[in-house]
């Protein structure tokens, strides 16, 4: 009887388990399915009356209203809302986290000094599928003149333990609340004073929108128990010195120096006497304030002068 050797045996055997892997290779990818391919996302301008999809023409201070509208593609939501701003050369991005199928934002622009003002949105959806770029151009009527502002000339807002001085103001009233008025009057107020002991913030000018921690202002009227809490952005304008705040007779100052809404900060901290801020509504307002003078911390106050465009 004749016996293999050992070794082409032992090759034998490597072969047909290769093999055998092989085959169990194929079948498997066979019985795979395709990993489905999606479109991506859809974005468009909204086009009904009284809204503007087209590039325009506007006056100093115009108002115009768009909307976008957007929709995912596949079977993933939307979830990244993208809006780049370009002011001639000036450059801002604004990303809004989301978590979506569809989207509509509608949102009034009101226009500024910038000879040519340009916006360009996208989605992404939770895959990274980024949809088209919608791009919109408003460009300034060379005939434009600066508008008019209202002048504060100063107003005193107390801290959260002042017992004498309100610490909530309205914008349009023109007029300080207590705690227990501001309460009554939600949709008026915009601003609001307390010295910050819990971030160390220190004197902090804030508004009900904003993340203010339920013991500065506690109670059944307290911040976290109102129906409307409007929201007031700031920036800190280093650039502008106290001469030319007090020399601002219209609204030139308070143009070059706006921000768009969501690049603002919730809170102006920390502040001094001397510090110049501008300042944008969650309605539209728009303006710069003044620090006058501070004094003292949770029992104090503080003085602001205020410009506001009309």
């Amino acid at each position: 009887m004749r016996y293999a050797p050992p070794n082409i045996t032992s090759r034998l055997l490597t072969n047909n388990l290769l093999t055998i892997i092989l085959l169990c290779i194929i079948a498997t990818a066979g019985c795979t399915k395709d990993k489905p391919v999606y479109p991506v996302p859809t974005i468009k301008f909204v086009t009904l009356p009284g809204l503007t999809s087209t590039d325009t023409t506007l006056m100093l201070n115009d108002t115009v209203r768009i909307g976008i509208s957007a929709k995912t593609g596949s079977d993933q939501a939307l979830t990244h809302f993208h809006m780049t701003v370009i002011k001639d050369s000036a450059i801002t991005y604004i990303d809004s986290a989301l978590y979506t199928n569809q989207l509509e934002n509608f949102r009034t622009i009101i226009k500024g000094i910038a000879k040519k003002e340009t916006r360009i949105f996208y989605v992404r959806d939770r895959d990274g599928r980024k949809s088209q770029e919608l791009t919109i151009t408003f460009s300034l009527d060379s005939s434009s003149m600066y508008g008019d502002i209202s002048y504060i000339l100063s107003i005193r807002l107390g801290a959260q333990k002042n017992t004498s001085t309100g610490s909530f103001y309205s914008l349009s009233a023109k007029n300080i609340y207590t705690k227990a008025d501001a309460f009554t009057n939600q949709g008026l107020i915009n601003l609001l004073y307390y010295f910050d002991t819990i971030d160390a913030d220190k004197n902090t000018i804030a508004s009900p929108g904003a993340n203010v921690d339920a013991s500065v202002f506690p109670g059944t009227t307290g911040i976290t128990n109102w129906a409307i809490r409007n929201t007031t952005r700031f920036k800190i304008q280093q650039n502008i010195t106290t001469n030319q705040f007090e020399l601002c007779r219209n609204d030139s100052l308070i143009l070059s120096n706006t921000f768009e809404f969501e690049s603002g900060f919730r809170k102006a901290k920390n502040l001094v006497s001397g510090q110049i801020y501008s300042f944008v509504t969650d309605s539209g307002l728009k303006g710069l304030f003044k620090v006058l003078e501070v004094s003292g911390e949770t029992e104090g106050d503080i003085a602001i002068a205020i410009k506001i465009k009309k």
